[in-house]
């Protein structure tokens, strides 16, 4: 069986779909980039937020019009399972995260003489990812219950993966060849607190496998991070020094309204002490502009902050309600045409802050693994410690007099500095890709 995919989400939901692939592959199913080629169309979709929830609808339809069976799954089906029903009944079958433990099971269904056995395993894994590059996924769901944020509905209480599991996939995933490894779930710094665990424990797993080149961390609830945690990436550098931390905000006012936990004060001694123990550390941040009872004045406390701390990167998003949240209810809504000027604000300024960091690596040299090559550029693209692997924040990319090959790990030196973006000549090959990867 020809299976088509349309992958959309977060980097969790991925997780997700490279277990469902792996599933179908050991089922003698194969996957097809063409959808006239497919018997059937998987359509993985994300329902977190109003705009991921229009891509997905329109995901959705656009394969229903390909008129081959599609079947959706992901937090859009277990968020709008029954609305959806209803809305496109075109859809041949929806299998909700609910579901997942009897994917097959559901599936056949559809196909009543296909022999789908087994289930899905988080120890098997069709990786979607750029080669050399794969997301560790630690835990599944939330406690903390922000009162912006529907994560907790869809994906219910937090779960930490069982430890030992986890050794086996970091097993795995050294066999695999990975060399550059993310570690993600929707709160990174909780793992562990239901299975007498740490994130530290964890990480000193992860250095036992020398085969990784990069590891970072994504997704750190401010107030769990420790210092043990800290120390570990200031004393090795496989460990890259980029730190996710999405603060939300800065105004107490506001931070207590959206249900965080902490100050301004603590997210500001925290971000302190990572620039002093990690001299190099990258922070990221995502900001949220516009919830119920921001003030200007909130909001001018707000840019200060970000000024004061210059993130490296920074995302920002405007309030949206969501159904089953706390925020949808409360007063004293923020106009839109007042958020979407607050956003500006905060990106204008985030600009300058950006291409102000990056002006200052210039003639810095940083280590780089070569992933791909960009024949309209004629540039590498790269795997650094300085951007997320999604490309989020921006990248860098990397120019050679010398060819390279994808797995090379080598040392670059930026010349050339964009807001976002840097461009860096390499210096050095430390490693060359393995002889059958070339």
């Amino acid at each position: 069986m020809n299976i088509g995919v349309v992958s959309l989400g977060c980097a969790k939901n991925q997780v997700d779909l490279e277990e469902i692939l792996h599933y179908l592959k050991i089922n003698g199913c194969e996957t097809v980039s063409n959808p006239d080629l497919a018997d059937l169309i998987l359509v993985n979709t994300c329902g977190f937020i109003d705009a991921a929830k229009k891509e997905s609808i329109r995901a959705i339809l656009d394969m229903v019009r390909t008129k081959k069976p599609v079947v959706v799954t992901g937090c859009l089906a277990q968020r709008y399972l029954e609305e959806l029903k209803k809305e496109i009944p075109e859809v041949a079958l929806y299998i909700p995260l609910s579901d997942y433990g009897r994917f097959g099971e559901r599936l056949r269904e559809l196909f009543p003489s296909f022999p789908l056995r087994g289930e899905i395993s988080p120890l098997g894994r069709s990786f979607i990812s750029p080669v050399h590059e794969a997301y560790l996924r630690i835990s599944d769901g939330c406690n903390n219950r922000c009162a912006f944020c529907a994560i907790p509905n869809i994906r219910g209480n937090f779960r930490s993966v069982p430890f030992e599991t986890l050794k086996q996939e970091l097993d795995v995933l050294e066999k695999e060849d990975v060399r550059s490894l993310t570690v993600v779930s929707q709160d990174t710094s909780m793992y562990g607190k239901d299975i007498h665990r740490t994130l530290a424990d964890l990480v000193r797993e992860i250095q036992k496998h020398t085969h990784f080149d990069f590891v970072k961390l994504m997704y750190l609830y401010p107030d769990e991070v420790t210092d043990e945690l800290i120390d570990l990436f200031a004393t090795d550098s496989r460990l890259s020094p980029y730190f996710d931390l999405p603060v939300q905000h800065f105004s107490d006012k506001v931070l207590r309204a959206m249900g965080r936990r902490g100050t301004k004060k603590d997210i500001l001694d925290l971000l302190a002490k990572f620039r002093s123990r990690v001299p190099q550390a990258i922070l990221r941040t995502t900001i949220l502009v516009g919830f119920p009872g921001e003030t200007e004045e909130d909001f001018q406390e707000c840019l200060r902050c970000i000024e004061e701390v210059q993130f490296d990167h920074l995302g920002c998003f405007t309030y949206c309600p969501e159904e089953g949240t706390r925020g949808a209810a409360l007063p004293d809504p923020v106009p839109e045409k007042v958020k979407k000027e607050r956003y500006r604000r905060v990106m204008a300024l985030q600009k300058k802050i950006s291409y102000r960091l990056n002006r200052n690596r210039i003639g810095k040299t940083y280590p780089c693994l070569v992933t791909g090559y960009d024949e309209k550029n004629l540039c590498y693209d790269c795997v650094s410690d300085l951007y997320a692997p999604d490309d989020i924040d921006g990248k860098m990319v990397l120019f050679s007099k010398a060819p390279l090959d994808v797995g090379d790990l080598v040392e670059a030196r930026v010349v050339n500095a964009l807001p976002y973006d840097l461009e860096a000549e390499v210096t050095k090959v430390l490693r060359r890709a393995k002889a059958e990867e070339r």
